[in-house]
């Protein structure tokens, strides 16, 4: 993550942290959610934040107290949801 607000020796923001650190992708299996993201949606349905990159959906695990407070935020990592039309069908694919 990037702060906008400091500029660094080369014009451009500052890195605070690495994406992979900042979501790191809690099934070693999956392959890690590493930026380029498309878009981040709240569910009310689901109640999740889901993060759209590519075809591939992530859904943000909350932490609880302990957790939350080591961090400093209030969810633990990602878990890979599978692609975006395997979980919702009434999504159209517009270009």
């Amino acid at each position: 993550m990037y702060d906008a607000l400091e500029i660094g020796h080369n014009a451009c923001c500052v890195a605070r942290q690495r994406f992979t650190e900042l979501f790191p992708t809690l099934d070693a299996a999956a392959s890690p959610l590493v930026g380029h993201v498309d878009s981040v949606h709240y569910s009310y349905h689901s109640r999740a934040v889901f993060v759209f990159a590519g075809e591939t959906v992530y859904r943000l695990v909350p932490g609880t107290g302990d957790a939350a407070a080591e961090t400093g935020r209030w969810w633990l990592g990602v878990v890979r949801a599978g692609p975006w039309y395997n979980i919702w069908y009434d999504i159209c694919d517009v270009e």
